[in-house]
């Protein structure tokens, strides 16, 4: 079925682009070229494919046939949206023989701007990238009519993000007063810059104690990623490493029973947990039970596992994404 591809973009935030199909991928260059031909002045075209050589084919077929035409690199997303490619319908991908438009592609340069430049930044406790932010919140599958929180916002990170993705009514609180003055900062800049009405306030509050600034059963859905622990060296021992999962652990139940105490009835979190990395196995912070007792239900985010791992290779600290619902 029809549908907006460069809206759904927009609301995304691990899709890297959305292709169209367009034909079977059997004389490749001659199809290709048959697409483009109807294009007025000088073609810029791109193809992505395991056939190095097919650019430089279409780009040979085109001029034989009196076009005027440029071969773009496709070295990255920045290059399709340099060259206006999704605009012009003209960047290809090759997949298992089938022939691909990208109609849609993600905003690479919007995330850098509210990422990096924004007012203020704290690298020192760890930075949430946007796009994270944004997955975890479309995990929650609630409607920007929802009242959402994040409970450890540190330099505002998710609530940004969820105002760009319409939501007009966000929560932020944090135990470091720093942290809230920095969420500030940067809620006003943006809110300022995109000239938008939003609905906000932020808190300097311990998460074990949220109902002490906000009221019980007043929130839709928690999206947050909590300390995750000091920073690690690869140094550690496996005793360190299960020294600080056990703190954390005590932490993160803390939590979970002021999450139930906040959430509306059917009221979700999508709540970040880490693993450390420890030679070549991962050690996780088991907080099943804990979840439990407070009233609160895992819900699986995949048929193959209940949580999703982002990680990257050669970090000693992955992030675990949970699903949490109110029971």
């Amino acid at each position: 079925e029809p549908f907006d591809a460069e809206k759904l973009m927009q609301r995304l935030g691990g899709t890297i682009s959305i292709n169209e199909y367009v034909a079977d991928a059997k004389k490749t260059a001659e199809t290709i070229a048959d697409i483009l031909e109807k294009e007025s002045g000088k073609i810029h075209f791109s193809v992505k494919s395991a056939d190095k050589k097919l650019g430089l084919a279409i780009k040979k077929e085109l001029k034989a046939r009196g076009k005027s035409v440029r071969y773009v690199e496709p070295k990255n997303t920045a290059t399709i949206i340099h060259n206006n490619l999704v605009e012009s319908k003209s960047n290809f991908i090759i997949i298992e023989n089938e022939i691909f438009i990208t109609v849609g592609v993600q905003n690479i340069e919007e995330f850098t701007r509210r990422d990096y430049g924004r007012p203020k930044m704290d690298d020192k406790s760890g930075m949430l990238p946007p796009k994270l932010a944004r997955v975890m919140i479309n995990l929650a599958g609630k409607d920007t009519d929802a009242k959402l929180l994040d409970a450890f916002c540190g330099s505002g990170t998710v609530l940004i993000e969820a105002l760009d993705m319409g939501y007009a009514n966000v929560v932020g609180s944090d135990v470091s007063l720093k942290a809230v003055e920095d969420t500030k900062k940067n809620m006003e800049w943006f809110v300022e810059e995109q000239m938008i009405t939003a609905a906000y306030a932020i808190h300097n509050q311990d998460a074990s104690a949220l109902t002490k600034t906000i009221k019980e059963h007043s929130i839709d859905v928690i999206v947050s990623e909590p300390y995750l622990g000091k920073p690690l060296s690869g140094r550690e021992t496996k005793q360190q490493i299960m020294g600080q999962t056990k703190e954390l652990t005590e932490l993160y139940a803390r939590t979970f029973i002021s999450f139930a105490k906040i959430l509306k009835k059917d009221g979700v979190a999508v709540f970040i947990i880490p693993t450390f990395k420890y030679k070549n196995e991962c050690v996780d912070v088991n907080c099943a039970e804990q979840i439990k007792k407070a009233g609160l239900e895992i819900v699986p985010l995949s048929k193959e596992s209940k949580t999703l791992l982002y990680h990257r290779p050669n970090q000693h600290l992955g992030r675990r994404i949970l699903k949490l619902k109110k029971q």
